[in-house]
């Protein structure tokens, strides 16, 4: 009965604490998905949770966090600090000439500075934030105080798209150096007075006893560093690249580290530093390190840390504030939740001045030193005064050093530190996009003596040889064949993707070390790497990460475009062709991009429907035929202008068809015209007047530019261009000539057509599937079209957007 009884209630406390476990992810879940939407990190929404069910304690969610965490919340934060270490190349702080070094080193140096100059207000026994009065407690503070979250950091900088920018580049390297530097102090000084305040033996026996156990753990990470790379190589040796890592080799691998962070914190080290002292002994690079990062931050980010905060939170406390003032010993004050204390405002405002003013003073001094502007230098500094869950483990863990609302003080300045660093990091953004040298940009503005400047999206390596093709054929329309193009890897950013962003080299500020995203990269590197080197000095290939939501995407690929001066953006189109040849239903999320590149682009865009052109052999003696379609428009025009540019490829055979009204067509946009011009008198729109107007001076635009076209290109071109001319009536004649001509080309180019108002076009739109693609487009990449002719359709950069003027005469000379 009793045995019973007892296994009733185990029940129920476990169903309980599943059931309020599974309450604080929920909730801790939509709260980021809220938050996200204003650039808010995943700490700060832990952090506002944590502080709501402290402040009002919901059912009993405070036995329940303390129940478990009790038992591991002296080395749940291991796993985190391991693997912050395995990221960190510790070879980097020796690199004293790196800016990023330069930067790191000058915010520890003013931060500290500070610390010592208002060392006495800190450390006041009865009012200041740090309770014991000792070296180490100088050190600790200073350190963290001086401590960068890098890995908040890098998800901000990727979120706000500034990764690229010089000010995001450098402050994502300077926060990786900052951080490896003050956790590496803290790791250290955790050795060094790793007995203080202990009463066993060994604290007070022989003074050889610590510098033993120091050398101690120094020859256990010594030995790591050994065990790790051996491990590395024979993991990797069974588990080739291109092949799927065995879940059992990762798990040798993580239970090797986690003996030998035991056998440290055996040597009487805390498990945590012991852990991050290993994780920086670990190979920073390889299959196997990405693999242990992506998996561990991906587990902590969704499940541990969540919860992790959440008890930090709603811990009871020994409360020290007032304990000697009462002259009663530390073991005699009383215990009450530390968020119900009353709040240290005067200790919020003085823990968060003294960090942001450290950090401003060195980090814009050294900015400035690296060339940076004032405001530059300004941002830089507060983006490496942000602050993340290290520094909550900190308040925790030193528990016997600050007073316990000097505790609650680091908790509110962590959550207002982490709230204000995304505006900062939005005005870089937006001073980083007015500072961009704006011109022109679109085929027809381009001077044909320089280099074309090319943007390429690829959502994997099927996509290079497409791209590759096309990138082949547009270069000999540049100057000398000169061509450059900035090739951007487009990913979603998922949790577990996120769980595996690091600092990346380059132009890349971060970059990702996810297994599936590795593997994809690489692949594509790999190809577009044999394509210049076929093509030698005459292509540059610079590859580039779009790491975002769907939703968020075109943002790096506008970017991208605007600081690249390119004239024109490749895009796949979302959907893929089947074996059957038919088009498969397509990715909803590359379609967003698309649509809304084609919407924002500070270029010409251009979307490729692939029907397997990048399998097409370009030769002089078997050429590949291609035919643009003239109707009429600024897309159209520039369509023709990109169809000038791949005819002078020897390898291409270019025909260009005009697609001119008949008798009929000509007659019902007569009636048409005389109807708008009758309403516009009778009711007097000068709306349809001027509707009119714009059509008929747009005719007069096209006829001429086609003239132009014709003789440069076709009567010029001694037979190397080929001319077509159909009249047709409406749009199903045109439909009928289109696909009369599927058959003998390879590529169609032709424009979208947004500002194109033909009769030749009326009613096509009503059947149109995907409307971004114009009607034309939508026809030539509908499944009941052409099994092996690709289609290239083109949107004309609209210059009238970026001076948000309605006219052409209003535009700046």
């Amino acid at each position: 009965m009793d045995c019973s009884m007892t296994s009733s209630i185990l029940s129920a406390n476990y169903n309980t604490i599943l059931f309020e476990f599974g309450v604080i992810l929920v909730t801790s879940k939509i709260l980021y998905a809220l938050l996200r939407n204003v650039y808010q990190p995943r700490v700060f929404s832990d952090l506002l949770l944590g502080i709501v069910l402290a402040q009002f304690r919901v059912l009993s969610l405070t036995n329940a966090i303390n129940l478990v965490f009790g038992k591991i919340g002296g080395f749940v934060f291991a796993p985190y600090l391991f693997a912050l270490g395995v990221e960190m190349d510790p070879g980097a702080l020796l690199d004293a000439s790196s800016g990023d070094a330069v930067v790191a080193y000058a915010g520890i140096l003013s931060t500290s500075v500070l610390v010592t100059l208002f060392h006495a207000p800190l450390m006041h026994s009865g009012s200041g934030v740090v309770h014991e009065r000792s070296l180490r407690a100088f050190l600790a503070l200073a350190a963290a105080l001086a401590n960068t979250a890098s890995p908040v950091l890098t998800r901000l900088a990727t979120d706000l798209k500034i990764a690229k920018t010089a000010v995001g580049r450098l402050a994502v390297g300077a926060g990786l150096a900052s951080d490896m530097f003050t956790t590496m102090l803290i790791a250290v000084g955790s050795m060094i007075w790793r007995d203080v305040g202990s009463e066993s033996p060994s604290g007070g026996g022989s003074p050889m006893v610590q510098p033993v156990l120091m050398a101690a753990v120094l020859v256990v990470v010594i030995v790591s560093a050994f065990v790790s790379r051996a491990m590395a190589e024979w993991v990797g040796g069974r588990n080739p690249e291109g092949r799927r890592m065995r879940g059992f080799d990762l798990s040798l691998v993580a239970l090797a580290a986690a003996a030998l962070c035991w056998l440290s914190s055996a040597l009487r080290l805390d498990v945590n530093m012991a852990a991050f002292l290993v994780g920086l002994a670990f190979p920073s690079e390889g299959r196997v390190s990405r693999l242990l990062v992506s998996k561990i931050n991906f587990v902590l980010s969704s499940f541990v840390l969540p919860l992790y905060v959440a008890h930090v939170c709603l811990q009871l406390r020994q409360t020290t504030d007032d304990i000697e003032v009462a002259g009663l010993a530390r073991t005699e004050g009383f215990r009450a939740y530390v968020m119900q204390l009353p709040f240290p405002w005067w200790k919020v405002f003085f823990v968060t001045a003294m960090g942001t003013m450290g950090k401003l003073v060195g980090s814009a001094a050294a900015g400035l030193l690296q060339g940076l502007g004032c405001l530059e230098a300004l941002a830089l500094g507060m983006l490496l005064n942000v602050k993340g869950y290290f520094h909550i483990y900190c308040a925790q863990a030193a528990a016997g050093i600050i007073t316990d609302k000097s505790f609650m003080a680091i908790i509110f300045m962590v959550a207002l530190n982490v709230a204000v660093t995304p505006m900062v990091g939005m005005g870089i953004a937006s001073w980083a996009r007015r500072s961009v040298q704006w011109r022109l940009m679109g085929l027809q503005h381009h001077d044909p003596a320089t280099e074309l400047r090319l943007v390429v999206g690829l959502r994997g390596p099927q996509d290079v040889p497409t791209f590759s093709f096309l990138m082949e054929v547009l270069r000999w329309g540049g100057g000398r064949g000169e061509l450059a193009a900035y090739a951007v890897d487009m990913v979603q950013l998922t949790d577990q993707t996120a769980a595996a962003i690091v600092k990346g080299g380059g132009f890349d500020g971060v970059t990702v070390v996810d297994e599936e995203v590795s593997e994809m990269r690489k692949l594509i590197g790999e190809a577009l790497d044999a394509y210049q080197a076929e093509c030698g000095d005459a292509v540059k290939v610079r590859r580039l990460l779009a790491l975002s939501s769907f939703p968020d995407m075109h943002s790096d690929i506008c970017i991208c475009a605007e600081d690249a001066m390119a004239a024109l953006v490749l895009l796949p189109f979302h959907k893929a062709q089947r074996v059957d040849g038919s088009m498969d239903t397509g990715h909803h999320g590359f379609r967003l991009v698309n649509q809304k590149v084609l919407q924002l682009a500070p270029c010409s865009v251009a979307v490729v429907v692939d029907r397997g052109l990048g399998q097409q052999k370009l030769h002089q003696d078997q050429k590949c035929p291609v035919a643009v379609v003239f109707i009429g428009g600024a897309d159209d025009r520039e369509a023709l202008t990109l169809a000038a540019l791949v005819s002078k490829h020897p390898g291409v055979r270019l025909t260009a068809l005009r697609v001119v009204q008949n008798a009929a067509a000509q007659a019902r946009a007569k009636a048409r015209t005389s109807l708008f011009e009758s309403k516009s008198r009778r009711c007097v729109q000068p709306g349809a007047s001027s509707a009119v107007g714009q059509e008929e001076a747009q005719m007069q635009v096209d006829d001429k530019f086609f003239a132009e076209y014709y003789r440069k290109h076709v009567a010029g071109s001694k037979g190397g261009v080929g001319y077509m001319e159909k009249h047709v009536a409406d749009g199903a004649e045109l439909v009928a000539v289109l696909r009369g001509m599927q058959a003998e080309y390879r590529l169609f180019v032709v424009g979208r057509g947004r500002d194109r108002n033909s009769v030749l076009t009326e009613g096509l739109d009503e059947w149109a599937e995907c409307l971004e693609l114009g009607p034309v487009g939508d026809i030539l990449a509908s499944s009941d079209f052409s099994t092996t002719a690709s289609v290239l359709v083109v949107q004309q950069y609209d210059a009238k957007k970026h001076y948000k003027v309605i006219d052409e005469e209003f535009m700046p000379l």
